[in-house]
């Protein structure tokens, strides 16, 4: 997938920006708070209909506006050209359209631009807690099969009715009417979700053991399991929930809120054959979490026939020169990719065919 341009109203600090980009690297220079990341965000928008940092979009209207609205232009790896519009009112509901038809809702139009975006907090998926490590996985996933998508979406929404009967049951006391048909619809979602999630995980490990091996020469016993909170030898996940949940029940009741599922599963990873969590360098922690989107991406690319679009916020000023230059490498030959950077000299000498923008208070100038 190539990005051809954008255009971009009211959104952040951004009043007004129209931008052309290259088929390869594109970089976006500019002080910090300027609008780099703003720009990313909006092109992301266009891949899972939602922002990748705040769960409320009209958060991303310009103050003092009252709406936003992103068009993008782009084709596809097959030559299929793609014009998707999406706004947002304020107090209102997102709208979507593609190629001048409407969408019934935004969700008609996500996935349709692959993606995968890399900020400073996702150092978490190697450093932090289970939840990191498990919405990488889940939206590695959702970008592939729609089928994931709403078997995570129905597992979240199926979490929501039962807590709600346990809370209740916990306030008034007794046994809720109705939980074992929740019990069950559960137990359905969740096998899927950890299915697709070991697959995924399979298919992740052996693509960032190989890009690993690219920039991190030397590096060796890298690793990665599954660590399913209910089924840990992986012999049967609809049993083993089944078997948990009876096992939680009075406590689930007690307490209201639901105490077994796949949103305990946590993955573990290891290099030079220690467990990166614990022990690892906070350098080693970064990169590693580094190598894991650019491994999302690639399995991205392969199973969808489709290259994503890699958005890279600010990721290289704790790297070596020979790190960042390995890396820039991985990423001109496969991808068309956004960097920014307060520094662009930090990426190293100028590649044939990049485009560089700077940015000041959420205006856009071509940088030469």
């Amino acid at each position: 997938m190539i990005i051809k341009g954008i255009d971009v109203t009211n959104f952040r600090n951004i009043e007004k920006a129209s931008l052309s980009f290259a088929p390869g690297l594109n970089v976006i220079t500019g002080a910090n708070a300027q609008g780099k990341t703003n720009l990313l965000e909006a092109i992301h928008l266009f891949s899972l209909g939602r922002s990748f940092r705040t769960r409320s979009l009209e958060e991303a209207i310009r103050f003092g506006e009252e709406y936003f609205l992103c068009r993008l232009a782009a084709r596809s790896d097959q030559g299929v050209d793609f014009h998707i519009e999406i706004g947002l009112e304020r107090d209102g509901r997102p709208r979507a359209s593609a190629n001048g038809k409407k969408a019934a809702g935004i969700s008609d139009i996500i996935r349709v631009i692959p993606s995968v975006i890399f900020t400073a907090e996702d150092v978490l998926i190697a450093a932090g807690p289970p939840a990191n490590r498990r919405a990488y996985l889940d939206y590695t996933a959702a970008q592939i099969s729609p089928a994931y998508f709403q078997d995570l979406k129905e597992y979240r929404r199926t979490v929501r009715h039962r807590n709600a009967l346990l809370e209740r049951a916990s306030r008034g006391g007794g046994s809720p009417e109705g939980l074992d048909a929740w019990d069950e619809a559960l137990i359905q979602r969740a096998s899927a979700v950890v299915k697709a999630r070991r697959d995924m995980l399979a298919e992740i490990e052996g693509r960032a053991r190989g890009i690993l091996g690219e920039v991190l020469r030397g590096a060796s016993g890298f690793a990665m399991t599954y660590d399913c909170s209910f089924d840990p030898a992986g012999d049967n996940a609809a049993e083993g929930l089944r078997e948990a949940l009876a096992r939680v029940r009075e406590t689930e009741l007690r307490r209201g809120y639901t105490m077994a599922g796949p949103h305990y599963d946590d993955v573990s990873i290891y290099l030079d054959e220690i467990e990166l969590r614990r022990y690892g360098s906070q350098g080693r922690k970064r990169l590693v979490a580094l190598v894991l989107k650019l491994a999302q991406a690639l399995t991205i690319m392969d199973k969808r026939g489709e290259r994503p679009v890699v958005l890279l916020d600010d990721i290289f000023s704790e790297l070596d020169s020979e790190t960042v230059g390995r890396v820039r490498e991985h990423l001109t030959e496969s991808y068309q990719s956004f960097v920014t950077t307060p520094r662009p000299d930090e990426l190293g000498p100028e590649p044939a065919g990049a485009a560089f923008f700077r940015v000041e208070r959420g205006e856009f100038f071509v940088s030469f």
